[in-house]
């Protein structure tokens, strides 16, 4: 049976998928310091060729690697899938990469949860939690942090670690892999802080050398990115001094990355060697980190109050407050102060992406869909596939009866060079496809679906469905999903075998 998806929910509510990212913490405190970084380089920083670190873990093995921990991510936290903040994220960490001088694939992402952290996992995925970003004081900070985690893929930390740890050790963090990528519920987050506690402290030091080398890697590409390099040792600083006194608080990014006096000191000499620079720091981070207040389900709704007593005092809000009760407004259903607020933003800015998506937002859930259509299609000219507008058009377009032009334009959103895409547009596509009457292209959608988010016996189904409703002279299709289905069949099998050895 086709499963129903509402499109209406997929562009403001990324949080919807529960909450357990508390649940792993112990899981990615492990994570982070046995699997710090991971894939090759190239960068001059780099270790020797031939260095036996690279015999280790293949590129072939790093990426098939990262494919599995983003299934298993998936499954297990919340990631956001917002389209305009994983733009950002990706706008930004795309800006330093090319400051790193690597082409390597890299996808940046954000995890819903409060904690200060950050992480590099294997196949160039780099986690920021939604709690750092909105510690963070400025762009450059956030920057420091995704720089440094950069750093620690580039230099290879994690097949170096693995080369430098005893047949023991690794024993332990394959163990922690398996857990983290396979969800295996044999191994307990207790049991795995238990096992891995003896080998993080004999690898203190060693962890201890990568974080000194993501630092100073990490502030020359900060500064080749035109960040001032003191954001680095002020961030790691601000934060050490507000949890000096709290050992048994500390944010997990201080515990995962050890930080002393003398690292932050080294880093502090280390930016002092550059000249002043010219900040290119980005209009857009205030409202990234108000549209994350926004989004949250109950942190932040004393951020709401707080908005609403200053409107009542007659406060001016910045264009950023505005934008953060303006969401908030929208999510809790008040669309007449959203689209009060709407107005007044876009008249301010009216070439603005972030006040004209808002604007299109609260018009398609006033059902007012062809004004909708009309700013889309004019901002898409602008600012051709932005993800939020194009997501927000393919909406409009469903909803004005036109769902093969809707397919149409998220595939092409899909298919976009660079792009990271979202499980979230296969969603939506799935409904498109459906509305057009294309069950065939709806069932693959949907699989596509099902197996970025890690549940392949589901997607195997999907799949089945699709061939069942294929025509009998589409050879092509049909030849399509049974080389995706055995591929997948493949994949599902290996896990099963994987789990029933632990």
């Amino acid at each position: 049976m086709m499963m129903p998806i509402d499109a209406d929910s997929i562009s403001m509510k990324p949080f919807a998928n529960g909450r357990r990212s508390r649940q792993l913490a112990a899981w990615f405190t492990a994570l982070c310091v046995l699997l710090s970084a991971s894939a090759t380089a190239q960068m001059s920083h780099l270790p020797e060729l031939g260095d036996p670190s690279a015999t280790i873990l293949s590129p072939q093995e790093d990426y098939r690697l990262g494919q599995a921990f983003m299934r298993n991510l998936r499954q297990n936290v919340d990631i956001i899938e917002d389209p305009e903040l994983n733009a950002y994220i990706n706008s930004l960490g795309y800006r330093l990469l090319a400051a790193a001088g690597t082409d390597l694939p890299f996808h940046f992402f954000i995890v819903d949860a409060p904690s200060i952290n950050a992480f590099a996992g294997p196949g160039g995925h780099i986690g920021i939690h939604s709690g750092l970003i909105l510690a963070a004081q400025s762009e450059g900070e956030l920057a420091a942090v995704m720089a440094h985690e950069i750093a620690h893929v580039t230099q290879r930390h994690l097949a170096r670690a693995f080369q430098k740890a005893s047949a023991s050790q690794l024993q332990t963090a394959a163990a922690i892999i398996a857990a983290i990528l396979l969800g295996s519920p044999q191994l307990s987050s207790a049991m795995i802080a238990t096992a891995a506690a003896g080998s993080i402290q004999q690898q203190l030091n060693f962890t201890r050398a990568h974080e000194q080398e993501a630092d100073r890697v990490g502030i020359d590409i900060l500064v080749n990115s035109g960040f001032d390099p003191y954001h680095m040792p002020a961030f790691f600083g601000r934060l050490q001094e507000a949890y000096r006194y709290m050992e048994s608080n500390l944010p997990e990014l201080l515990r995962t990355h050890p930080v002393t006096p003398s690292r932050i000191a080294d880093s502090q000499n280390r930016a002092g060697q550059y000249p002043d620079i010219t900040q290119r720091q980005s209009d857009s981070f205030p409202f990234i980190q108000a549209r994350l207040r926004a989004m949250a389900d109950q942190e932040h709704r004393y951020r709401l109050k707080e908005l609403e007593a200053r409107l009542s005092q007659s406060d001016t809000l910045s264009a950023a407050e505005q934008y953060e009760y303006a969401l908030f407004q929208l999510q809790l259903g008040n669309l007449e102060q959203a689209d009060t607020f709407s107005r007044t933003l876009l008249q301010k800015t009216p070439e603005s992406e972030q006040f004209i998506a808002l604007r299109a937002h609260v018009e398609l859930e006033q059902g007012e869909h062809e004004a909708a259509l009309q700013r889309l299609q004019k901002a898409l000219k602008l600012f051709p596939l932005h993800p939020q507008l194009t997501v927000l058009y393919a909406r409009a377009l469903i909803q004005a009866d036109r769902p093969k032009q809707a397919a149409d334009t998220l595939r092409e959103l899909i298919q976009k060079p660079q792009q990271f895409v979202l499980p979230s547009y296969y969603q939506l596509l799935a409904k498109a496809e459906s509305a057009a009457d294309r069950q065939s292209n709806a069932y693959m959608a949907l699989a596509d679906y099902y197996q970025m988010i890690g549940q392949l016996r589901t997607a195997i189904e999907q799949l089945e469905n699709a061939l069942s409703h294929t025509a009998a002279d589409n050879s092509f299709q049909t030849e399509r999903i049974k080389a995706q289905l055995t591929l997948l069949k493949r994949q599902a099998l290996a896990q099963q075998e994987t789990q029933a050895q632990q």
